[in-house]
């Protein structure tokens, strides 16, 4: 995730827009805690980062694919997946 977000436009704003939701919440950048930045990596093993982070990548990951033409017809997902698919 960090290699495309510093390597993809796309990527990096949507991640910087979770990270602006999620700073309004907690005092802690998700994207320290996603990239291991500030000390903050150990963080990502509680659900409580998991499941951000996760959301996260995958609607950035989305973006990626739409910006380059990829649109799915059908989307599945599990557990949070669920929730980024749709």
């Amino acid at each position: 995730g960090e290699a495309l977000y510093e390597s993809e436009p796309v990527v990096r704003a949507v991640l910087d827009r979770c990270d602006d939701v999620m700073r309004e919440q907690r005092d802690i950048l998700l994207l320290d805690v996603m990239f291991g930045r500030a000390g903050h990596g150990d963080l990502l093993d509680e659900a409580a980062w998991t499941q951000p982070a996760i959301y996260a990548l995958e609607c950035a990951l989305t973006a990626l694919w739409a910006s380059v033409g990829i649109e799915p017809e059908v989307v599945v997902g599990h557990s949070l997946g669920e929730i980024a698919a749709a």
